[in-house]
């Protein structure tokens, strides 16, 4: 008996073929989540070291989210050709050498050319476990599922925002890089040897090799807008990207901005971690709810609950308790609000067209992650305070959450 065959029957997986999934793709997403916030932990000696003036440091922060969009762009569509597991592999392997390279930087130049690099791996990498963990499920439990395992993301942030308070144990910026690059390496190798083939894609690519028949795929636009999915897919991209935007611009400046409303270091990193922890864990609870029957409900209370947790930040004076757990509830909607949003991509695309409909959404959302901090940078910039920027937000909550209001009217294709 295969390998396959041992977790997989009739394209459906066994319970432990289940749960290895599960548990591995959550492992990535942690990684991911990690990465992601590294760039901001080493920041600060980074440009010490390096000497770095204030465009240099826009570029090489920027260089891994222009990579992500390409790798999400390119990972999905890859997929649906070679393999979800092929593709997730190597994806793994790149963004960690990519990282271990970043760690062995010598200056601006290689840095900002790592930085790129490993983008493409992160980007590669994220719609592929998306997809492989919705495909490892009953289709009822699919978006709870994919928000459980996308939870992990926010946790390897939380893990990156607690190495910042943790300057007295002298952790060089090269040792963050280090583990970054080294935990998924070592991934990548476990799940070459344990992840269990999709029992749609990879499954029916291996035949089809096997048979010496060429892999029939489908155009990107008929995939995209082909079959009725025009509109579900607009509406999609414009959820994405203007979730992707709020959650990108905390993500990069709440610290700066819980200093702009006069609190110190430590306390904005406190305020920081808040809203990982507080989003990954709430995220569970909210993919629940949004999985049952009344999803439209649970869409308006998600996206208010956002709006009306960045006007409570500025509002609560200097009592720094009531601030933290103004980030909590923040952390909780907005983290969650994107968490589902993975989640539910996979269900509007075809089984063997999902890696090119979730990486296309991928992508658009990384634009909006560009946006984002960009949009704080230019308000601080012109002398708006903390508290108009985080009131600035609410007009892009409205916008993203009125797109997946819409959304939740569209036909799911998926099976």
């Amino acid at each position: 008996m295969t390998k396959y065959a041992s977790t997989v029957s009739q394209g459906v997986p066994t319970r432990t073929g289940l749960n290895i999934t599960l548990i591995l793709c959550s492992a990535a997403a942690v990684l991911e989540g990690f990465d992601n916030q590294s760039i901001g932990v080493a920041a600060p000696r980074l440009a010490v070291e390096f000497g770095l003036s204030e465009a240099q440091k826009g570029l090489i922060f920027s260089a891994a989210t222009f990579g992500l969009f390409l790798g999400a762009a390119l990972g999905g569509r890859i997929a649906d050709i070679f393999g979800r597991k092929r593709t997730l592999v190597v994806s793994l392997f790149l963004f960690g050498a990519l990282s271990i390279l970043t760690a062995l930087a010598q200056g601006p130049d290689s840095l900002f050319l790592t930085r790129l690099l490993t983008g493409l791996g992160l980007g590669g990498a994220l719609p592929n476990f998306i997809a492989l963990s919705s495909e490892a499920v009953d289709p009822r439990k699919r978006v709870s599922a994919v928000t459980i395992v996308m939870a992990g993301m926010p946790f390897g942030g939380a893990i990156a925002a607690l190495i910042a308070l943790g300057d007295h144990w002298n952790i060089g910026w090269r040792s963050i890089f280090y583990f970054g690059g080294v935990a998924p390496v070592l991934l990548a190798l476990i799940m070459q040897r344990s992840l269990p083939e999709s029992g749609s894609v990879d499954a029916r690519l291996a035949a089809d090799s096997a048979a010496g028949r060429p892999v029939a795929v489908e155009s990107i636009s008929k995939v995209l807008f082909g079959s009725n999915r025009a509109r579900t897919t607009l509406l999609l991209w414009g959820a994405f990207f203007f979730t992707q935007l709020v959650l990108l611009l905390m993500l990069n400046w709440l610290p700066s901005l819980i200093v702009g409303l006069g609190f110190s270091r430590t306390q904005a990193s406190w305020g920081s971690v808040c809203f990982n922890v507080c989003g990954s864990l709430g995220a569970i609870v909210l993919g629940r709810m949004h999985a049952g029957e009344r999803r439209r409900f649970w869409v308006v209370l998600t996206y208010t609950g956002i709006a009306l947790a960045l006007a409570a930040v500025p509002a609560m004076g200097g009592r720094f308790f009531l601030v933290a757990a103004a980030c909590g509830l923040a952390g909780i909607f907005i983290i969650g609000a994107q968490l589902v949003l993975f989640a539910l991509a996979p269900l509007y695309y075809p089984q063997a067209n999902r890696g090119t409909g979730v990486g296309s959404a991928v992508a658009i959302g990384r634009l909006g992650s560009v946006v984002g901090p960009l949009y704080a940078s230019i308000l601080l910039a012109t002398g708006s305070s903390s508290a108009a920027v985080l009131t600035g937000i609410v007009p892009f909550v409205i916008i993203g959450g009125g797109a997946a209001l819409a959304l939740t009217w569209r036909v799911q294709t998926g099976k």
